[in-house]
Order: C-alpha cells, then structure tokens, then sequence
C-alpha cells in the first residue's frame, strides 16, 4: 500500500467534506478546528456536537408545557386577591385584548416581537398605545418569571415619545372662590365637602384615599394625615403620613366644627367625607353656575395636581413634597411634570388661602 503525505490526506479529507458540505459548513468546520487548535483543546466537533446535543434535550425536558393566551391570561388575573377589583378588572381587559389579536388558543411561547406591537398598533394616541403595550409586557414578563413561557424580546419593545402635557391644575384665586363657595353655607352636609376639598387641594390626597379616610387618622395637634390604605394598597403600596400645611389645618378645624358629633359636642369618627356623593352634586349645584365646577375634561385628580404644582413651587422642597404625595423617595415625576410650573409668588399666595374666620 502507498503511503501517503499529511498534506495528501488532508487534500483528500477535504475533497471529501467538499463533496458533502457546502462552502459556508465546509469553512466554518475549518475556523471551528483553528480555535480548538488555539486553545490546545483536545475536544473533538463530533464530541462537542453531541454534548450540544445532550444539553438541548435536558433543555427540552425542564421547557414549560405550551399554555394558550387564554389560559395564560386567566392565571394572570387569577394570582390577584378578591380585593383587588380595579387590577383583576383591567387583567381581564388585557386578556380580551390579547386573545383578539393573537387568538385565544395561541400558545404563548410562539409570540413574536412583531406581533406584541401588532396587538397595540390599532392605538394611535402615544398615551394609549404606551400604557396597553407596558402592561402587556408586565403580564408577559410575569410569564417568564412564573416559567410559563420563555421570550427574548421584551427588553427591545420600543415606546411612542409622548409630547408635555401639562397637568390640569388650578390658579389660586380660582382655588379661593371655591372654597368661599363652601363657607357660605354652614352645616354637616358643608362638612363633607370641605372636608373633600380641603384634603384634595391642600394636602394632595387622591380621590379613592379621600373616600377611606376617617377621623380617627387625623391629627390637627400633630397637623398629620395617616393614609393607612393608599391607592394601590393591595399590591404592596405602604401607608404614607402627610404632613398638613398651616391653612390645612385651619380649614380642617373649621369643617370639623361644623360636624354632626362635634357639634352635639362628641369627638367626630368614621368617614371624613361619609356621603362622597354629595361632594359631586355640590360641584354642579354650586360651582356650576360661576364655571368653577370641574369634571373629567379637567382630570379627576385635579385638586392633587393643583397641592402637587403649588407644594413644589412654593416651598422647593421636592423630596418632601414627592413623600406627602406618596411618591417614595423620588422626585422623578415632581420634575417630569409639576416642578416650573407657576411662579413661587403665584404659590406662596395659594397657601395663604385660609377661613375667612380664620
């Protein structure tokens, strides 16, 4: 038998791969032994191939089961407590949306990019499009993190810029007729609503937590708020103290004097505002007719964006401000929508908005 050169061999060897590989396999083989090479490893691409092969079954093996977009959703609203009835509302909502646009029997894992942006796509306000799009990615990766499903984009999804839209709020001689409106009819009923406007506009306090709070969390000694169940309680939101403003103070005195108890001379409790109802009827009754009345076109947070604008403005203390609204310890969205507003004189004139008895 002839022998033959190592150079011979390998022309041979490589007329043979050529035959069953095409040019791009046949170099990448080639590039793959040159780095084995480099690296003074002794590992053949057959054995690397096989334990390649090896570790895609065991991946293969712990893979979740397929689970279809309608179940997927359904576990998604089901992880919420019974009390949680605006999150588990607006889960279901995310549920039908997705089943629409991806259909219900989908399975999960086969979602694409393209299609996550199809399904919020029909949306052209940026506002909406963005808050569809960050909750489908929070159900999503909530999907990841239970190990239902396993997706690779969701750090590349893309957000619509939104151009400043000032926050609705309100200057302070508007401010004072409204609560002139609301001296000049003393009573329990008055009560309530003063005791509304107070907490919205001088204390910031949303609307939900103004419909919770009760007397028995209110301190005009200490001039403090205990809000024991802010907005977002259920899912983790801790109580905040809010620290009450001089004219704060004064006005709650003067609404609690006016109260049912205090004036059969008992310590007012339960609710501060016991029928919120009343408050909407008395903005129409009586703010009505000198347009100072205010509805959904104004935002329904109208009085917490007028405390959170004239707090920042007036006393330049925004960790402060960013705590009494229950913000944590950030003052992003002080600065991203309230700071700079109004000038510091136009604030400090807001917080000297005080009873005319007072």
């Amino acid at each position: 038998m002839k022998e033959i050169t190592f150079q011979e061999a390998g022309a041979r060897v490589g007329e043979a791969l050529a035959t069953v590989l095409d040019r791009r396999r046949l170099f990448d083989a080639l590039n793959a032994l040159a780095l084995l090479d480099e690296n003074q490893e002794e590992t053949t691409l057959s054995e690397l191939a096989l334990e390649w092969r090896r570790r895609a079954d065991r991946r293969a093996a712990s893979a979740p089961p397929p689970i279809a977009v309608r179940d997927f959703f359904a576990r998604y609203a089901a992880r919420l407590r019974p009390e949680q009835t605006c999150s588990r509302g607006i889960a279901r909502s995310l549920g039908r949306l997705a089943a629409r646009a991806w259909g219900p029997d989908r399975p999960i894992e086969t979602l694409r990019r393209e299609d996550l942006l199809a399904a919020v796509a029909p949306y052209g306000n940026p506002g909406t499009y963005n808050g569809h799009l960050s909750r489908l990615v929070a159900a999503l990766r909530w999907g990841e993190r239970e190990g239902l499903c396993r997706l690779g984009f969701l750090d590349r999804v893309d957000y619509r810029p939104e151009p400043f839209r000032e926050p609705a709020f309100f200057l302070p001689d508007r401010v004072e007729r409204i609560f002139r409106a609301a001296e000049a009819h003393p009573g329990p009923a008055a009560a309530g609503v003063g005791m509304a406007l107070t907490l919205g506009f001088f204390a910031g306090v949303r609307s939900v937590e103004i419909g919770r709070a009760v007397w028995e969390d209110l301190d005009l000694d200490a001039a403090t708020l205990r809000i024991p169940r802010p907005k977002g309680w259920t899912s983790g939101a801790r109580p905040r103290l809010v620290e009450l403003e001089r004219n704060a103070a004064l006005w709650l005195r003067k609404w609690r004097r006016w109260t049912a108890g205090q004036r059969r001379g008992r310590p007012p409790r339960g609710p501060v505002v016991p029928r919120p109802w009343l408050f909407t009827a008395w903005k129409k009754e009586r703010l009505g007719p000198a347009g100072d009345s205010w509805g959904n076109d104004a935002a329904h947070n109208v009085m917490r964006h007028t405390y959170a604008t004239m707090h920042v403005a007036a006393f330049r203390n925004a960790p402060a401000t960013a705590l009494n609204l229950g913000h944590g310890r950030s003052t992003e969205m002080l600065e991203e929508h309230y700071r700079g507003l109004v000038a510091r004189s136009t604030a400090e004139r807001y917080w000297r908005i005080v009873p005319a008895d007072g």
